[in-house]
């Protein structure tokens, strides 16, 4: 049983069991609730405690770069629900193996599983806390907590857990081809929210200027177009006030959808859309005629959130959805800010005209309807979602997940986009956009490059503006990832220094590997393995060890041969290029 296990809920509660159903190295918790009547659950929380030995790490999806451990009235705590994140946490070693992991079963249940060191004895405090948010009304409640103490890489345990959801039935939408493919965005490209008139003028939605960048766009290995933010609206603003939640395609930017569309069809690319899902402009048509059906109101951003607990609510977006993709033949959606649908103290409760109290089941209902119904126009349509809506739940709906936005961050980039890798398993994984200064320097581009190797790349710059270099290193960097998208997509994926924003990665499948060196360490090729190893620490050179000689080639930023020749078994020191590769033959 858990060590000092303790129990703390206001429910009234007519039974409680916590079973084990497995032991060993990973233990099993059957939890089973009986509530005295039928009620919406408050509160119920699990706490115990575990020595803190050869713990030096905390990871979860929602952590990025911060993976120190906390005191417990601080706890580092990983919250989820359908629309954020998933219940996983992990605490790891300095050699980055796993000490303790700890999941829910059920990925539907908001809930908070946290931990924290107690500094009356140097043990770490777990906490898992149960329907922290509205949940549907229910006489009782099952889950299971798995535990996990074996002593493998953190990442594999990890893993496992996305693999343990896929098998209780929480398995993946299908992908079509073109979401394991690059594609251009016009999101930072073509930007609604600028700082001066002139820069506005340049950077609107404008169909002619995006089909120029699409043919370039594919040339140099990209086969979808999203067209982001801004098509609905004649303002050159970043503005939601007047016509989001009315969806009408502004004349003044596109005034012919279809000709656009067909235009990029004959490129041989495919189109996508952007929608804010739940917003609706406070000065828009449908705000009147939604006024009973908002969760709440956000002035920020000027608009109200609508409340998916009203079937007329998803009906409305479903079909507005579904209207634009069989009239224009659009390829798939870009459906945004998922994660915005919640409660607030504002929120309208007409009982009678719900088919649901929880907002995490009506998210559910409207997804499920959503994708469906768009499937049967289009059974290869495209679905992104963005983090943090990218858990074992929402991947039964999206074909495809991209890193939050972080705009010319490489780093935040390469740890969201290594942290989403493990977590989502069969459903590719998108970079954010790549958008850099275009007088920034060939390393600084590399760099970006280099930190998104293990996901779908997403371009988002001006081609017109870029060097010349620039797009032949582009090129270079995008010929080799689809030349080995199935070992970067599909292969096991390890990483290292995990409290260090990942140190190195690789992705091995059949025989082949391929490496990105983030900080100086030594290589270890695999006896046998044809091994791509880049170099994106900053300074030539690196150190490898092999198990026997073997022929390399060696070559520059640009992708271009520069030398030839035999390492030795045992420690080499190679002059890899800054942002250049060496491949062990």
């Amino acid at each position: 049983m858990l060590n000092q296990l303790k129990i703390e809920t206001e429910n009234k509660i007519i039974s409680n069991e916590l079973t084990k159903i497995s032991d060993g190295e990973i233990c099993e918790y059957k939890i089973k609730i009986e509530f005295a009547e039928k009620a919406i659950p408050s509160v119920y929380s699990l706490i115990w405690e575990e020595k803190q030995i050869d713990m030096y790490g905390f990871w979860s999806s929602k952590s990025f770069q911060q993976h120190n451990l906390t005191p417990e009235w601080d706890m580092r705590k990983n919250d989820s629900e359908v629309s954020s994140g998933m219940p996983l946490i992990c605490v790891y070693n300095k050699a980055n193996q796993n000490r303790i992991t700890v999941a829910l079963s059920d990925p539907t249940c908001p809930v908070e599983i946290m931990t924290g060191v107690t500094e009356e004895n140097g043990n770490l405090r777990f906490r898992i806390d149960l329907f922290t948010k509205t949940c549907p009304e229910m006489k009782e409640y099952e889950a299971t907590v798995r535990i996990d103490r074996r002593n493998i890489p953190f990442y594999k345990s990890v893993v496992d857990v996305k693999n343990w959801w896929t098998e209780l039935g929480y398995k993946s939408a299908h992908v079509p081809k073109e979401a394991r493919l690059p594609l251009y965005s016009c999101w930072y490209s073509f930007h609604q929210r600028t700082i001066a008139d002139e820069i506005v003028a340049e950077c609107k939605i404008d169909p002619e200027k995006i089909i120029y960048e699409c043919k370039i766009a594919k040339e140099l290995g990209m086969e979808t177009v999203i067209v982001d933010a801004g098509w609905y609206t004649d303002s050159l603003s970043d503005e939601f006030a007047k016509t989001s939640g009315d969806w009408e395609i502004s004349k003044a930017k596109i005034p012919n959808m279809q000709a656009f569309v067909d235009e990029i069809h004959k490129l041989g690319m495919k189109f996508m859309i952007w929608f804010s899902v739940p917003f609706v402009g406070f000065e828009s048509k449908n705000h009147e005629r939604f006024k009973q059906r908002f969760l709440c109101h956000r002035p920020v951003v000027s608009a109200s959130v609508l409340d998916p607990r009203y079937p007329e609510v998803r009906k409305f977006l479903i079909d507005t959805y579904c209207s634009y993709v069989k009239k224009y033949n659009w390829d798939g959606l870009k459906l945004d800010f998922i994660d915005r649908f919640m409660l607030s103290e504002n929120s309208a409760y007409d009982r009678d005209n719900m088919d649901t109290p929880s907002v995490d089941t009506a998210v559910q209902l409207l997804l499920g309807e959503a994708t469906s119904a768009l499937k049967k126009i289009n059974p290869e349509i495209m679905i992104e979602f963005r983090q943090s809506y990218v858990g074992p739940v929402l991947t039964q709906y999206a074909n495809f997940l991209r890193v939050a936005d972080c705009p010319n961050d490489a780093i935040f980039n390469r740890v969201a986009s290594l942290n989403l890798r493990l977590t989502s398993g069969e459903t590719p994984v998108h970079s954010d956009m790549l958008m850099w200064n275009a007088s920034d320097t060939n390393e600084g581009v590399a760099y970006q490059l280099l930190a998104i190797m293990f996901t779908v790349p997403q371009i988002s710059v001006r081609f017109d503006s870029i060097t010349g270099e620039h797009k032949k290193l582009l090129k270079a960097f995008l010929d080799f990832w689809r030349a080995h998208s199935q070992i970067l997509l599909d292969g096991e994926l390890e990483v290292w220094g995990v409290d260090a924003n990942y140190t190195m990665a690789k992705a091995s499948k059949n025989g082949e590997s391929v490496t990105v060196m983030y900080h100086q360490r030594p290589i270890i090729a695999t006896r046998g393995e044809k091994a791509y190893v880049f170099n994106s620490t900053g300074e030539d050179g690196a150190v490898i060890e092999l198990f026997e000689s073997r022929a390399y080639e060696l070559y520059n930023i640009f992708g271009e041969l520069i030398k030839k020749g035999t390492l030795q078994a045992g420690i080499n020191r190679v002059p890899i290029p800054n942002c250049g590769m060496i491949f062990i033959k």
